[in-house]
């Protein structure tokens, strides 16, 4: 297994634990709070995600992409990132009154108050993070994520389960941040990259620069749809809207969750080596559809159970939003590969404009949207989330160059493996449409056959991530049959 493979493969593993544990912890969650206390826990979340997007103008993409990286611009990097973290900190204590009046949420300001402490601790975590993901050592960087996801989870629950309401995020969260910290401080060892040098801030504020507009911008254009029913609606309208936002995001959260985290370093890797750029997108292209558009359509038609069976008959509400943003995510398959192509092709400093653009268009319609309630709002994503893609296709193809028949030649398959997987579900939910409610043994079914069709489609086009699929299968086996065999001769040795 290549360098590349064994770094998708530890990230994918870690994700997918991570992602396990946070949705153990949303059943139960789900089922502690009701969907008022998880918008006002929402609210403060966004607050949070927006401030930790300008806090990347010193952060790990600079690290990663840079050829000739010395001590002393991880130096640089972390007095930047320092820096930044302090002024937020005092602007989040500032603004945390401000807040709570603009959204007449009145507890939101002791929420964002204490998730302060969690994100006091950004500095410490960040660099060490970039500098394990620039050498590819995502074994560890998993390690510590699942570790900090499960301090997350538990302290969470045990909060909800003692009446700390909606603050049990808040506190959970700043109490896994300090753990999450401790972890990388313990995995890296050497503290003299915490050393403060002014001199080569300006590289990292130029690089940032871009990097930070174009984070800042994409965090505002996944959050203010929060701030937007937040202040048009409720807050059990912003619970709602982010349960279902996070069922439609999960198959791509699953699916692509090596790839995210590997795509930056790995596209970096084969810029700095003179390998091609279009090669490895339209690969990676081919790859991410086979595997996403079958899932999402799988949800879209099972939506009931889902919602059911994670959050509860109580969350019903959740169903025809899950229904609509699973269908508008069919078009969002280039999102995760346009940023990390960007930045190995040296080119970040077109992003900003691009997304300002997909920015207020999308804000715009989606405000005009939300004044009709809810499912408009999710409706609107129809035509919010192709017109993005379509923009971030237009960038892509300009710095990288392809045509656009190359485009739907490398799609071609995962097409077919998309057909084919929804043939046996669609027969099922349209076999069950008259009922109330999809049955657990229908959705079962509906899984099953999705899956085989799936395999089926993947056999029949000779699609490359059959390969994987085998390749990563047989890696897996190995290390079983290797970890059998070391224990064996440890117990004969003993």
């Amino acid at each position: 297994m290549t360098e590349i493979r064994r770094a998708v493969l530890w990230a994918s593993v870690g994700r997918y634990l991570v992602m396990t544990v946070n949705l153990a912890a949303a059943a139960v969650m789900a089922r502690l709070l009701v969907p008022d206390e998880y918008g006002i826990s929402v609210l403060g979340g966004a607050v949070f995600a927006v401030a930790e997007a300008i806090r990347a103008l010193g952060g790990g993409a600079y690290l990663i992409q840079k050829k000739d990286l010395t001590p002393d611009d991880v130096r640089s990097s972390f007095t930047v990132v320092l820096a930044v973290t302090i002024v937020l900190t005092a602007a989040l204590m500032l603004l945390s009154g401000p807040l709570t009046r603009y959204f007449a949420t009145p507890d939101l300001g002791r929420y964002v108050q204490a998730a302060t402490l969690g994100f006091l601790t950004g500095p410490f975590v960040y660099p060490i993070s970039a500098l394990m993901s620039r050498q590819l050592a995502f074994g560890t960087v998993a390690l510590i994520g699942v570790a900090t996801a499960t301090i997350n989870a538990a302290a969470s629950i045990c909060l909800a389960s003692l009446g700390f309401s909606f603050m049990s995020f808040a506190w959970a969260s700043a109490i896994s941040a300090i753990a999450g910290m401790l972890l990388y401080l313990y995995a890296w060892k050497d503290i003299s990259i915490f050393r403060t040098r002014v001199r080569g801030c300006r590289g990292v504020l130029a690089f940032g620069a871009y990097d930070t507009a174009t984070a800042v911008l994409s965090q505002v254009a996944e959050t203010l749809p929060y701030f937007i029913f937040g202040r048009l609606l409720n807050a059990e309208a912003v619970g709602l809207c982010q349960r279902a936002v996070t069922l439609s995001l999960f198959p791509e959260r699953v699916i692509l969750a090596g790839v995210g985290a590997v795509a930056l370093p790995a596209l970096a890797r084969q810029v700095r080596e003179g390998g091609s750029l279009r090669h490895g997108y339209f690969h990676a292209i081919e790859l991410i559809t086979a595997a996403l558009w079958p899932a999402l359509i799988l949800l879209a038609l099972l939506a009931d159970p889902v919602v059911a069976v994670l959050l509860g008959r109580q969350w019903q509400e959740v169903v025809p939003l899950v229904e609509i943003l699973a269908a508008a995510l069919l078009f969002s398959f280039p999102a995760t590969l346009h940023y990390p192509v960007m930045v190995a092709a040296g080119s970040i400093r077109y992003m900003p404009p691009v997304v300002v653009v997909q920015t207020v268009v999308s804000l715009g319609i989606l405000t005009v949207a939300a004044r009709q309630g809810l499912r408009a709002a999710a409706l609107s994503m129809l035509l919010i989330v192709p017109l993005n893609s379509l923009l971030s296709l237009l960038l892509v193809r300009f710095v990288v160059g392809f045509r656009w028949i190359d485009l739907a030649y490398a799609m071609r398959k995962s097409i077919v493996c998309a057909a084919l997987s929804a043939a046996g579900p669609g027969i099922v939910a349209l076999a069950t449409r008259r009922l109330p409610d999809m049955p657990l043994a229908a959705a079962m079914l509906a899984t099953l056959l999705a899956v085989s069709g799936w395999f089926g489609g993947l056999w029949l086009t000779r699609h490359p991530l059959l390969g994987e699929v085998v390749g990563a299968a047989a890696a897996a086996r190995a290390r079983l049959v290797a970890a059998r065999n070391r224990i064996a001769v440890r117990l004969r040795g003993d």
